[in-house]
């Protein structure tokens, strides 16, 4: 505890088992950062210079004029210089807590089969559900953390084009486990734990259907999600276009149900390009092609990529 943010988290690192909570008393904020190191600032170039001119304690960086401070060190400076005076005027901004939303499964003894392990991760799946919908919220991006008897932590990252439902959450480890297999097919190493992770929680509101709804009508998004779970994850895709130089580069192919994230970024330069307009036919073959000039002689073109004409 003391006047201000910076004084106080120094405060906090000194304290001892003996002295949980150091209270620095009102106004002796500057005589207790003192004998502090400069390195407590957190700004290497500024230290290390500090040091090479002899100034290695916050008292003595301190005792330099403030003027001289922002004259020879610039805004940083001054202000690295006002928190080793102990004048830190930052006001303090409380927030709230975010509330636990990771949920973990153990499985004692570990089991072998992915049906059992779908199964047994549904109640925690609702259990996560029920709770951001408790607190207003939206699973967008899960984090699913398988761990195995042999000590290894397979990890992936899952995106949703729109939230996460509990059957949703169990596909997703389903197909984390199996890959491409069946919904029966035995593990490799046998599952001691499930870790589900909700990296990005979004308002419910932020997720509501506009005025003539959004995303695709909830019975073909049902039949292909059912094709998914008898074939595997991949078996469904969807098409994106992003960045690239050529149409096929510019493709990529989605599994159902995941976010449509391009490959590559269609905001980066791509030089050489194929520009518009897209042609309305692209052979899967290419098919050889000749093209005339004006005056009929035919067009070339060069090791250099020049045109003939």
């Amino acid at each position: 505890v003391a006047d201000g943010p910076f004084a106080a988290e120094q405060a906090a690192r000194v304290s001892s088992e003996q002295t949980r909570v150091l209270v620095v008393p009102t106004g002796e904020s500057s005589k207790f950062l003192a004998p502090l190191s400069v390195d407590v600032l957190e700004q290497p170039t500024l230290t290390g210079l500090l040091r090479r001119l002899g100034l290695r304690s916050l008292g003595a960086f301190a005792q330099l004029s403030a003027t001289e401070v922002l004259t020879r060190f610039g805004p940083d400076g001054a202000f690295a210089h006002q928190l080793a005076r102990g004048a830190d005027d930052r006001p303090v901004v409380a927030r709230e807590v975010p509330p636990e939303l990771t949920r973990t499964l153990e499985f004692e003894p570990s089991v072998d089969r992915v049906d059992q392990v779908a199964f047994a991760v549904r109640s925690v799946a609702d259990e996560l559900v029920d709770r951001l919908t408790e607190l207003g919220g939206v699973c967008t991006t899960l984090r699913v953390e398988v761990g195995t008897e042999s000590g290894r932590i397979h990890e992936r990252e899952w995106l949703h084009p729109r939230w996460f439902t509990a059957a949703d959450v169990v596909d997703r480890v389903r197909w984390q486990l199996q890959g491409s297999g069946t919904a029966t097919s035995d593990l490799t190493s046998p599952v001691t734990r499930i870790r589900l992770v909700p990296e990005q929680v979004d308002p419910v509101g932020a997720q509501a259907d506009g005025l003539w709804g959004g995303g695709p009508d909830e019975r073909i998004h049902r039949a292909l999600s059912r094709v998914q779970s008898m074939l595997g994850h991949g078996a469904v895709v969807s098409v994106v276009v992003g960045g690239g130089r050529g149409f096929a580069e510019r493709q990529t192919l989605v599994p159902w149900g995941d976010r449509p994230v391009p490959a590559h970024s269609p905001d980066q330069p791509w030089p050489g390009a194929i520009t518009a307009l897209a042609p309305t036919t692209v052979f899967s073959e290419p098919l050889p092609a000749q093209v005339y000039a004006a005056d009929g002689t035919q067009v070339s073109v060069t090791a250099r990529g020049d045109l003939s004409a």
